[in-house]
C-alpha cells in the first residue's frame, strides 16, 4: 500500500544488524573456546531481556510493556542460574498484581484528559446523532458498540473489545491489550492533520479498519509479531489525514483494513 510509512524502517533494520552481528561473533567465539561464557547467556529468557532493555531505552521506559519482558526474562532465568530457587510459579500472580497497580496509576493519569475523553462511553444512534442509553430494554440498545468520543481509550485483558468511532474530529488514543483484542472500526470517523494513536498489546491482537485514502505512518515496535495493511489500493493518499500508530507489539499483530 502506497500509503503505508515505516518510519523506523531504516534504523529498525540496522539495529537487528547489529545485535545478529553481536550474537554471531559471540557464538563464533565460545565456539572456538577462546574464552567462557555461562550457557544461561545464551537462552532465550536473555533474548526478553534485550528486548525489553531495547524498547525501554527506545521509549523512555514510559510504558508497560519492556518492565513486562524484563521481568517474564529473570523469572524464567532464575531457574538456569539457581535450580532451587524457581520464581516461574509466581508469574501470574505477579502479572496479575502488575496489571492492577498498572491500571490503578494509569487512571490517576486519566483524569487530566479532556472533558471529551471523559465521555468514551457514551452512545449514539447513527439515524438521528442523538445519544442513547445502554438499556437492554431500549430499542437503541443495539447500537452499544457506537461512540462519538473524540479520545479513545481502550482496554482488554483476557477478551475482545469493539468499537465504531463516528467523530468527526477524531484526536486519537491509546490501545491496550494483554492476553486479549481489539477491533476499531473508524470508516465513519474523519480526522484533521497528523492523529497518534498508541497501541500497547502483549500476546494480543488489533485489528484497525480505516478509510483507504488516509496516510498511515508506523512507529510500532513489533517483538514476534507486525503490522500489515492490507487496505484497498487508493487512488490518492491524502497527506491532509495522516494517522501515526505507535507502541510495542510482543507476540501479537496489527491488521489494517479498509472493509
Amino acid at each position: 500500500m502506497q500509503n503505508f510509512q515505516n518510519s523506523n524502517k531504516k534504523s529498525g533494520k540496522t539495529i537487528i544488524g547489529f545485535i545478529m552481528l553481536s550474537i554471531g561473533c559471540i557464538l563464533l567465539l565460545r565456539t572456538l573456546d577462546l574464552f567462557f561464557l555461562p550457557g544461561y547467556l545464551f537462552s532465550w529468557p536473555i533474548v526478553l531481556i534485550l528486548i525489553g532493555l531495547y524498547i525501554g531505552a527506545r521509549k523512555g521506559y514510559s510504558k508497560p510493556a519492556p518492565f513486562i519482558l524484563i521481568l517474564l526474562g529473570f523469572v524464567f532465568l532464575s531457574h538456569r542460574i539457581m535450580p532451587d530457587w524457581d520464581l516461574s510459579r509466581f508469574i501470574w500472580p505477579m502479572a496479575i498484581i502488575g496489571a492492577g497497580l498498572w491500571f490503578i496509576l494509569k487512571s490517576g493519569k486519566q483524569k487530566s484528559l479532556s472533558e471529551n475523553s471523559s465521555n468514551w462511553d457514551k452512545r449514539i444512534d447513527p439515524a438521528t446523532g442523538e445519544e442513547v442509553q445502554d438499556d437492554e430494554t431500549s430499542d437503541s440498545f443495539k447500537y452499544h458498540n457506537q461512540s462519538t468520543e473524540d479520545i479513545l481509550n481502550s482496554t482488554s485483558i483476557f477478551g475482545g473489545v469493539k468499537k465504531t468511532i463516528v467523530s468527526k474530529n477524531f484526536k486519537g488514543g491509546e490501545i491496550v491489550n494483554f492476553f486479549g483484542g481489539s477491533e476499531l472500526n473508524l470508516m465513519q470517523a474523519d480526522i484533521h492533520g497528523r492523529v497518534k494513536l498508541e497501541v500497547t498489546q502483549v500476546f494480543g491482537g488489533t485489528k484497525i479498519i480505516i478509510p483507504a485514502n488516509w496516510t498511515i505512518h508506523s512507529d510500532m515496535v513489533a517483538i514476534f509479531g507486525g503490522i500489515e495493511d492490507k487496505r484497498l489500493q487508493a487512488t490518492e493518499a491524502s497527506t491532509e489525514k495522516v494517522l501515526i500508530i505507535e507502541g510495542t507489539s510482543v507476540f501479537g499483530g496489527i491488521d489494517i483494513r479498509s472493509f
